[in-house]
């Protein structure tokens, strides 16, 4: 190092590509493992579908795969991943106290938003790669993408157990194009979120945890007590991070028949994105400004 580099600060795209570098590396265990996952699902789904010997052994249903990027697993296996990221990004880094953020020639609130940047980067990259490779899964296994169904609209649950015909309306339902920008969507919110909680607490899994049983804990008083606005509302979360909402099975005197509460709309999706996304920006702007004895 030379007197005329001493106190320089880098450039900004230096920085910056220094980052995608670093986190490429600190992910590469973890995501070369969730590749090998993919690629043997994808080899045992495929068998499934083309061997007369496994689809004697499997049921019919597991005999043609739908690529519904809106519903469980399509959706889960992303938010799930997005959750967890952010530990991998910043494990091996001491986050709080007296630590190299604050030594180096960059602002560190700047060297945060920059990491939690690439972050997202390589999530956003890593969820196209899985999405493309479901949809080659998909159609090398002859499997469909996307739906293409009626679906019974409920509007009178008491009326429809009794067999009212105005209690439930048919409604044809196509997997409409955002429904395969959701994911991308989802998990954007979920990893901002996360990385809110790991910049935030010295122990991220830990308030997880406590999150998860609030979430339980207030999901099972709004089925005791049958609150519907707190039912509603923990549907429109479950139908965000990919579980199972708004469908549901009711006995009708034909019989068993799968019914929907509400069906997505995309000023739903756009609103619960705009919702959430905001929320994990204004997380992360607020972590990443904590003061140095935090």
């Amino acid at each position: 190092m030379t007197d005329s580099t001493i106190g320089r600060i880098p450039a900004m795209k230096a920085v910056w590509m220094e980052q995608l570098r670093v986190v490429g590396l600190a992910i590469r265990r973890e995501a070369g493992l969730a590749a090998l996952v993919v690629a043997l699902g994808s080899v045992a789904v495929i068998g499934i579908s083309r061997l007369p010997v496994l689809q004697a052994i499997f049921n019919e249903d597991m005999q043609r795969l739908v690529f519904d990027p809106a519903e469980s697993p399509w959706m889960f296996i992303p938010v799930l991943a997005a959750l967890l990221l952010p530990i991998v990004v910043w494990k091996g880094e001491r986050r709080f106290g007296d630590t190299p953020l604050w030594s180096m020639p960059v602002d560190h609130r700047r060297h945060i938003l920059l990491k939690v940047t690439a972050g997202w980067v390589w999530l956003m990259a890593i969820l196209a790669a899985f999405l493309a490779w479901a949809t080659l899964t998909t159609m090398v296994s002859g499997g469909a993408l996307g739906v293409d169904e009626v679906r019974l609209l409920l509007l009178d649950a008491a009326g429809a157990s009794a067999g009212a015909p105005d209690a439930m309306e048919p409604v044809n339902w196509t997997t409409p194009w955002w429904q395969w920008v959701l994911p991308f969507t989802s998990a954007s919110a979920a990893y901002l979120l996360a990385s809110t909680l790991v910049l935030a607490t010295a122990r991220p899994l830990f308030w997880a945890a406590g999150l998860w049983v609030a979430g339980a804990v207030v999901l099972g008083i709004g089925e005791i007590w049958d609150i519907g606005w707190m039912q509603r509302t923990t549907e429109f979360v479950a139908w965000y991070i990919g579980g199972e909402s708004f469908a549901r099975g009711v006995q009708l005197p034909t019989g068993r028949e799968v019914v929907w509460t509400l069906l997505p709309t995309v000023q739903m999706w756009m609103a619960l994105s705009a919702f959430w996304i905001t929320l994990g920006l204004a997380g992360v702007l607020v972590a990443s400004g904590r003061p140095r004895n935090q």
